[in-house]
């Protein structure tokens, strides 16, 4: 896919670990995750109708065809192509044959304007840590081959501790492999990522890092063990610009949906 223009400024949202099952009235924690998503959904579309959207993992929680069918259905209010990547939660293959039926991108790269966007697989089936094949890492060496255009790096797991003990246990186990190629790269840009449930930023010097909140429940910041926000269903904009700038905010409902069980142990 090709937007025809290379110097226009592009509008990406980014969402991530939607976590939704195939009842519709399924619910992580007490929020129901299908309708906290059609909430950021219509507020993030509303605000600035967006070129792309891409999921950055943990789409469905229990991987169930049906699942991925209320994330497609929920996707066509943006009005705009879509690309899905597997987060720990997901059934990778599932995720792949519906969405790609559905016309959701899965993985390989999407060149926009004058961008490339990687999409890259770091599921480790069973596990909640990331991990980046040969495969995958094949996949984002060919990407980095054949363009002169900029680019931006999506992946589900981080690969940089964010300061919280517990999800940088489970964080990306091979995140040199990823950085190695990359930092001298001055084509890439930025790496964004999920599975932290919060908004982020660091650098690696010239490229920008960037973690992005769930649709549904929020992890509590710099914490050693598990434990909830208060912040509400959230998601990311960026804005690509032409030269290879990049603004990007994350933004969040005013309100949190109800019935979120605020003093949960975890979840599974």
């Amino acid at each position: 896919m090709n937007i025809a223009n290379p110097d226009a400024e592009l509008h990406l949202l980014q969402i991530s670990d939607c976590h939704l099952y195939a009842d519709p009235k399924g619910t992580l924690l007490g929020l129901n995750t299908l309708d906290s998503l059609q909430q950021v959904l219509h507020e993030a579309c509303n605000a600035a109708a967006p070129d792309f959207v891409v999921i950055s993992g943990d789409l469905v929680h229990d991987g169930t065809r049906a699942g991925y069918n209320n994330l497609a259905h929920a996707l066509k209010r943006a009005g705009c192509p879509c690309a899905a990547i597997p987060g720990n939660h997901d059934h990778a293959l599932t995720l792949q044959d519906t969405l790609g039926k559905k016309g959701i991108r899965t993985g390989g790269h999407v060149d926009i304007g004058n961008w490339r966007l990687v999409l890259l697989n770091s599921q480790v089936p069973g596990q909640e840590h990331g991990h980046l094949s040969q495969h995958e890492l094949d996949i984002l060496d060919r990407a980095l081959e054949d363009t002169n255009s900029h680019i931006l790096l999506f992946l589900h797991h981080q690969p940089v501790p964010i300061g919280s003990r517990w999800l940088d246990n489970i964080g990306l186990d091979n995140g040199d492999a990823l950085l190695s190629r990359v930092r001298d790269d001055l084509r890439v840009k930025g790496i964004c990522w999920g599975h932290v449930h919060q908004s982020w930023e660091g650098q690696l010097g010239h490229i920008r890092l960037m973690a992005t909140p769930s649709t549904c429940i929020q992890f509590a910041p710099g914490q050693p063990g598990f434990g909830l926000d208060t912040a509400p269903p959230g998601w990311r904009d960026i804005i690509l610009g032409a030269s290879g700038e990049i603004t990007s905010k994350t933004h969040h409902l005013t309100k949190m949906p109800q019935g979120l069980i605020a003093d949960s142990a975890g979840y599974c």
